[in-house]
């Protein structure tokens, strides 16, 4: 088998996003979508977003700013989640809400709403994550144990989070990103399902084994 290193890893996942963002931009919304699908795609965006960070910060620094890469995890879940549940579960009373700076549904409440629904009621990737995972991304982003004791485990002070967890996160990143491509291209075939089925073929023969 052979071995990749951290950097090696990051850069094939950087192209992968490269493509995933290369198929999304063939994409076109009209100018007056409603405010659910505005918001849901600005927050599916901003969780592209913070992949694409952390996928950066790992291809120049490796393990030395793992901590950084573990803390973004979080953030870009959440908007992956709250995006998905604005664009196919919010109603306009709760968008607008949002919009003026309300909560919204906390806990695991949003996974369940998006997840009774197909497609995602045979894929439950949210509240899988939130029931695996969730405590673990919280206590990275403000400064738990789990964040402390992986700066504490190596021979100084520093991140030392294993070569092989920082490209575990590095994988769940581009998953994620794929997978939110794939509701953005859902979102798309609201308004036009041919340019919506181009992408999805595109997408399919780019990451798909035929």
């Amino acid at each position: 088998m052979t071995y990749l290193s951290i950097q090696a890893h990051a850069t094939n996942i950087r192209r992968s996003l490269e493509t995933i963002g290369t198929i999304l931009h063939t994409l076109k919304f009209p100018g007056d979508v409603p405010d659910r699908v505005r918001v849901g795609l600005a927050l599916l965006r901003a969780s592209f977003d913070d992949a694409a960070g952390l996928v950066e910060l790992a291809k120049l620094h490796g393990e030395e700013f793992a901590g950084a890469c573990f803390s973004l995890l979080r953030p870009m879940n959440e908007k992956f989640k709250r995006g998905t549940w604005i664009a196919f579960c919010a109603t306009e009373e709760q968008v607008q809400s949002f919009i003026k700076g309300g909560s919204l549904p906390g806990g695991n409440l949003m996974a369940h709403a998006i997840e009774k629904a197909p497609p995602f009621d045979q894929f439950p990737v949210f509240s899988k994550l939130y029931e695996n995972a969730g405590e673990k991304l919280h206590d990275f982003v403000h400064g738990g144990h789990q964040i402390a004791g992986a700066y504490t485990h190596g021979n100084g002070i520093g991140a030392a989070f294993g070569a092989e967890n920082l490209k575990g996160a590095l994988s769940h990143a581009e998953a994620v990103v794929a997978t939110a491509a794939q509701v953005i291209i859902m979102i798309a075939g609201e308004f036009d399902v041919d340019q919506s089925q181009r992408a999805l073929d595109d997408f399919t023969k780019a990451f798909l084994p035929p």
